[in-house]
């Protein structure tokens, strides 16, 4: 069975403070002597998530049209 993916849609405060936890949760792990690649995966994951710029001063949704035009 494939895993199931996720979409998350977050502003860049909330992605830097995933990352600064990430990050924590990994100095952590490392001051405690415990593995830590399964942190480094989600942190390389998290880092190279595609970001979805808007276009304008409105964004509309794909779908999202104004029937009365």
């Amino acid at each position: 069975m494939e895993d199931e993916k996720r979409v998350v849609e977050m502003d860049r405060i909330v992605y830097a403070i995933i990352i600064n936890s990430l990050l924590s949760m990994k100095n952590e792990l490392r001051q405690q002597e415990k593995e830590t690649d399964l942190i480094d995966k989600v942190i390389i994951k998290v880092a190279k998530a595609p970001s979805k710029k808007q276009k304008g001063i409105f964004h509309r949704k794909k779908g999202d049209r104004d029937e009365t035009r």
